[in-house]
């Protein structure tokens, strides 16, 4: 967040945070089942949770504070691809 704060917020105005909002077993779900054909050597349980534990430290701060400043536009990212696109075209005035 300091990062944020002391680089980003100089030289960039933000209108708002898109947040998909996404379960954790939701997530994990789609990433085993994106390694069986992405061929990608990181996508497996241990790589995973540690990207988890960074998401949380990282960048879980940058998104309580856009809500913070009422800055924030979440989409239940748990559903279907069609049901989220359409929630994400709402906000963008698509």
């Amino acid at each position: 967040l300091n990062c944020w704060l002391n680089t980003m917020s100089t030289i960039a105005s933000v209108q708002f945070l898109l947040f998909l909002d996404c379960s954790k077993e939701t997530m994990l779900e789609r990433l085993l089942e994106r390694s069986k054909t992405s061929g990608r050597n990181d996508d497996n349980m241990e790589t995973i949770i540690k990207r988890f534990d960074t998401y949380e430290t990282s960048t879980r701060p940058i998104i309580e504070y856009f809500r913070g400043i009422n800055k924030i536009r979440e989409v239940n990212a748990n559903r279907n691809l069609e049901n989220v696109y359409d929630d994400v075209a709402i906000h963008f005035g698509i």
